[in-house]
């Protein structure tokens, strides 16, 4: 067996295998690059590779490397460390538990970064650190690069900052719709796709086969009576939404979670549109709210058992301050299938998969006492039940492993007890983890024996991340438990139909790789070329930001506009500073009622009025739910927003999206500022400023001195003590600064205070 030689590899690190060396040139030849390839077959070492030959080309360059999770960032982290050859001081570790004056230190002393996507974006968009000085930025499963995601923004910020830098994605299931995978490779300016599959000849003798084994098992009775009592109930909603035109079909079994969450959305839009048909859609919402729930108890009943439904029950029970729960809590089928559901599980009645996985763990761990096992379930209570129920069995040591979050009174875990229930599994301290979606991926979880599957999933990039955590260094085994003619069975083709289908377009894209990457070639050069120019651009805007705005989807949009640099700063007054005159505070339109019945929003408008010269508000979403939305009376709302505009005389916008308050933003910003030598006044915002921020802020006092005064100033003195010792004659030797404005000066330091 050979090994990989580089001076920044160390010796006898990385086992030469001719397909992953493969793709390491091809990444350094053709470009950005999507390398899509099963789990356990070192996407990671193709990564440590890349930035090995990038940091000898280029040693004053940096590599950072994003994963979704921090335990996922520390694995990396320990890669880097073992294979290359460099000193462990320059390789660090940057998530957002360690504080931001600390990562700083570590951004500036580092070669090699390994880090979450959430902890880099707060720092840039506070403008602490540049990507300009990085050569290769690797985002770890790259599928997540959709939507607003983080790895979206990061991607187009550094190809902003950063025209020539490199972008390596990795993934073992980029998905399976064309249109998915297109957005991908289009929000990191990929040009190039490499595929790697088991069944290619340089990789078949590096791949362990995984058996794969289906367990079916029929409901009891039981369970189909009470079914039968729930669909009862659900019939009687789809009827009344049928009437309405909400509803395509009264068929139940049909239906689907998406088709209910699309009718709620299209009844939400003919409430707001038809105020005259208001009470009878309200209805409609409230029925359809009840179809949802109790659809979900149907659910529950057919994947999980009577466990899991009655604790269901419990909770709809407790709360019943919705219609929804009353009129689910006063139907006579629904109240049978309650007490049928109690009385099976005071008989410990439970569902037949739990039988079949009791069976399964006792002979796998009979036959083979050191193996490991991972059980999916995909609710958390489920997973706490099974726990209790596979630990009444002597060969069986379980552990429900589960996410950060706590839940009502089930308490998550922390990152340091996954930690921990990790090293007891290799530790055999267990031999059994029941896992939620955590451990789907981004957790360093050891070989296992066994995956089972609780219940399938619908998603073909969960079920590919399941059955991957099995057969990584020998045969593995999967097995997936399924309940006939129920949404199990329903779950499971449709992933695996998803999953064929993203072989499918993967083998065509691969087929395809040269037009893709003559494609993008045309796209980078396009976007090269508007970003150079926006390098060089002397018509930059300037826009400073609220800090509590930087969780929002605002700003990255902001940040997206060539000519826009956004400065994150904690603001004492308004959301958005767009010019020396122009403060901005936005409210969706949640929020601006919420502020409304609280208070805030009046106290905001004063603070707005007094402080700016041109206030304006923005308020965003859908301006008919300003009616609909809360239980206020209309004439109330209108009252507000009347005085709003006479009383307070602040302007208002209203803007349908993101987006649409993002291009005001923009337009309103670009207005003020392009053409005009006026620098915004960083007044408006007191808290969190820099040292050279405070000392602007502290000489913009002075009378006739604004922002590029007040830089002169303290670039002739040197410090704020300085210009307040000077004399007229000294202050009149700065550029733009004469006699006038000299004396007002010195006449405002040498005043007497007197109280009024």
């Amino acid at each position: 067996m050979g090994f990989v030689k580089h001076p920044l590899i160390k010796e006898n690190s990385i086992e030469s295998r001719i397909y992953q060396e493969v793709l390491t040139a091809r990444v350094l030849e053709k470009g950005n690059s999507l390398v899509v390839a099963p789990t356990a077959l070192g996407k990671t070492i193709v990564a440590s590779m890349v930035s090995a030959f990038l940091l000898e080309k280029q040693p004053e360059k940096k590599i950072l490397m994003f994963s979704p999770t921090k335990p996922l960032a520390v694995q990396h982290y320990n890669s880097f460390i073992k294979f290359l050859n460099l000193p462990e001081n320059q390789i660090s570790l940057m998530t957002g538990s360690i504080p931001s004056v600390k990562r700083i230190p570590l951004w500036e002393n580092s070669r090699i970064i390994s880090a979450t996507p959430q902890s880099i974006e707060n720092d840039l968009l506070q403008g602490k650190i540049s990507f300009k000085e990085i050569s290769l930025i690797v985002f770890d499963e790259a599928h997540k690069a959709v939507g607003d995601y983080s790895y979206v923004f990061l991607a187009l910020n550094y190809l902003k900052q950063n025209p020539k830098g490199l972008i390596l994605g990795l993934t073992a299931s980029p998905g399976g719709k064309k249109e998915r995978i297109d957005d991908v490779c289009r929000n990191l300016f990929i040009k190039n796709i490499e595929i790697k599959s088991e069944k290619d000849l340089d990789v078949m003798p590096y791949v362990n086969e995984i058996e794969v084994e289906w367990i079916k098992v029929n409901l009891p009775p039981e369970f189909l009576e009470i079914k039968a009592l729930l669909r009862n109930f659900m019939k009687e909603q789809l009827v009344f939404l049928k009437k309405f035109g909400f509803a395509k079909s009264i068929s139940v079994q049909y239906i689907r979670k998406i088709d209910l969450l699309e009718m709620q959305s299209k009844i939400r839009k003919a409430i707001a549109s038809d105020p005259e048909k208001k009470p009878a859609l309200f209805t409609a919402i409230s029925r359809l709210a009840a179809l949802l729930k109790v659809s979900h108890a149907e659910l529950l009943l057919e994947t999980q058992g009577i466990n899991s439904l009655n604790d269901y029950f419990f909770r709809l029970e407790k709360d019943q301050k919705t219609k929804a729960a009353k009129s689910i809590l006063s139907d006579k089928s629904v109240l049978k299938a309650i007490s049928l559901a109690k009385k099976l599980q005071e008989k410990k009645v439970e569902h037949p998969k739990l039988l079949e996985l009791i069976n399964l763990l006792k002979k796998q761990f009979n036959e083979n006492p050191a193996s490991k096992v991972l059980v999916f379930n995909h609710y958390r209570e489920s997973a706490s039940f099974l726990e209790k129920q596979l630990n009444v069995f002597p060969e069986i040591k379980a552990k429900k492993f589960i996410g950060q979050a706590s839940k009502q009174n089930d308490k998550g875990m922390n990152q340091k007890q996954q930690i921990q229930t990790i090293q007891d599994l290799r530790e055999g301290k267990y031999n059994a983890l029941i896992c939620t979606s955590v451990a789907e991926e981004g957790i360093d979880i050891p070989e296992v024996d066994l995956v089972v599957f609780f219940e399938p999933v619908p998603s073909e990039i969960r079920t590919i991340q399941r059955r991957g955590r099995t057969g990584r260094v020998s045969k593995g085994k999967t097995i997936i438990l399924m309940a006939k003619a129920t949404r199990d069975e329903a779950f499971y083709w449709s992933s695996m139909a998803k999953e064929k289908k993203m072989k499918s377009v993967l083998n065509k894209m691969k087929s395809m790789n040269s037009d893709l990457s003559k494609e993008n070639n045309s796209r980078k050069m396009d976007s090269q070329t508007t970003l150079n120019s926006f390098s060089g651009n002397k018509d930059l805007i300037l826009i400073f930001v609220d800090s509590r705005e930087q969780a929002s989807n605002a700003v990255r949009e902001l940040s997206q506009y060539e000519n826009v640099s956004v400065k994150v700063k904690q603001l004492e007054i308004g959301d958005y500073v767009l010019s020396d005159e122009v403060i901005v505070e936005r409210k969706t339109v949640e929020d601006f009622l919420s502020s409304m019945l609280d208070g805030r929003l009046f106290s905001q408008l004063i603070d707005l009025s007094a402080n700016c010269k041109k206030p304006l508000m923005i308020v965003e979403g859908n301006k008919q739910e300003l009616f609909t939305l809360r239980n206020i009376h209309e004439n109330a709302v209108k009252g507000a927003l009347s005085s709003i505009l006479l009383d307070y005389q602040v302007p208002i916008l209203f803007s349908d999206s993101v987006k649409e308050t993002v291009s005001y933003l923009h337009l309103i910003a670009k207005r003020e500022q392009i053409g005009k030598a006026k620098e915004i006044r960083l007044r408006v915002g007191r808290k969190g400023l820099s040292v050279p921020e405070l000392q602007q802020f502290v000489v913009e006092s002075l009378p006739l001195i604004g922002p590029t005064l007040a830089k002169n100033l303290l670039k002739k003195f040197g410090s704020v003590k300085k210009i307040f010792n000077a004399d007229e004659k000294k202050l009149m030797k700065t550029d733009k600064i004469g006699e006038k404005k000299a004396k007002e000066i010195r006449k405002l330091i040498d005043a007497e205070y007197k109280e009024d």
